[in-house]
């Protein structure tokens, strides 16, 4: 076993005593690197994108027979949650955060209800 000076060493050729040097250079301090350990952020974007990437592919197969009637919205309705969820994705992969593995699905799944949407939107305008 090794032992640790409590105090640190004067720099070489000043030799004045230890209790006239600054506070400073009194305290021993501990060496931190920069970049080598960042506190992780939160799963919340990823989170969501998961949540709003199973709505944008839901939303457009539900029943709404009310609003059907009066007013065509069913082949737009994936859009409004496809388009977040793959914005907040992608941001929660660039970022250093918790929960990249539900960033990944969320993108995916928005990436399906974009393509799901595109579908219904060409079906619905351009053939009928």
């Amino acid at each position: 076993m090794t032992d640790r000076p409590t105090e640190p060493t004067p720099p070489a050729g000043h030799e004045y005593p230890q209790h006239l040097w600054p506070e400073h250079a009194q305290q021993p301090v501990a060496a931190v690197l920069s970049g080598v350990h960042r506190p992780m952020g939160s799963a919340v974007p990823s989170v969501l994108a998961l949540l709003l990437g199973i709505a944008g592919l839901v939303a457009p197969f539900l029943p709404f027979s009310n609003l059907i009637d009066r007013f065509p919205v069913r082949q737009y309705l994936a859009f409004p949650f496809a388009l977040p969820a793959l914005a907040l994705a992608i941001a929660a992969l660039a970022a250093n955060r918790r929960g990249k593995p539900a960033a990944v699905i969320g993108m995916l799944l928005a990436l399906v209800a974009l393509g799901v949407g595109a579908i219904m939107v060409y079906n619905y305008d351009f053939r009928s």
